[in-house]
């Protein structure tokens, strides 16, 4: 495994905190001197939907010397993925960067809102969800769960967040307050 693959699999496992024993092994054989096998990577319709959300979010730079300098700047700043997450990509080129305005989120509308959100998620930040929330205000309720990994429902192990999320989905009932949910440790 080169360090590319190194990194990408470290990147990709922290999308499910399910994923962490595996990882934790691949470590251990790396460093045992194990051969290891390369990670298996997104299928074709997984990661084109995934950077159809991503280059579609936000302007991204279409100068190559921009992600040049970028790459070289995060290679020192970030040591573990290196100058990966700076480098170029498909955004660069993506049609139709930005094509409609972002939407601009107030406290006037419905009260009709439930944000879900995982305290340790590396593809959406919890900065952001409580943005979202605090400018969504009356209108919304968020229910924090203390775990890492992308995507809460229905993937949580956290009864809490489970009910809570049924709750909203089958009745349209929001929570009366925010919740904090813990995760429940796994039966043996």
């Amino acid at each position: 495994m080169d360090e590319t693959a190194f990194r990408v699999a470290g990147f990709e496992a922290l999308y499910a905190d399910a994923s962490m024993p595996q990882l934790a092994k691949l470590w251990q054989d790396i460093d045992a001197g194990n051969p290891v096998a390369p990670p298996q990577t997104y299928g074709d319709n997984a990661m084109s939907g995934r950077l159809h959300v991503i280059c579609g979010d936000s302007r991204w730079p279409t100068s190559v010397s921009a992600y040049q300098r970028d790459a070289l700047v995060d290679r020192i700043r970030y040591p573990m993925l290196g100058g990966a997450s700076a480098n170029i990509g498909p955004c660069a080129f993506w049609p139709n960067q930005h094509p409609e305005p972002p939407v601009k989120i107030t406290s006037h509308g419905p009260s009709n809102v439930l944000v879900v959100q995982n305290e340790r998620d590396p593809g959406t930040p919890l900065t952001g969800a409580r943005k979202t929330r605090q400018a969504l205000g009356h209108r919304a309720r968020m229910i924090t769960v203390d775990a890492g990994g992308h995507g809460v429902y229905p993937f949580t192990p956290s009864t809490c967040a489970k009910t809570a999320v049924d709750a909203f989905l089958v009745e349209g009932k929001l929570p009366a307050r925010d919740l904090a949910c813990l995760v429940e440790p796994r039966k043996k």
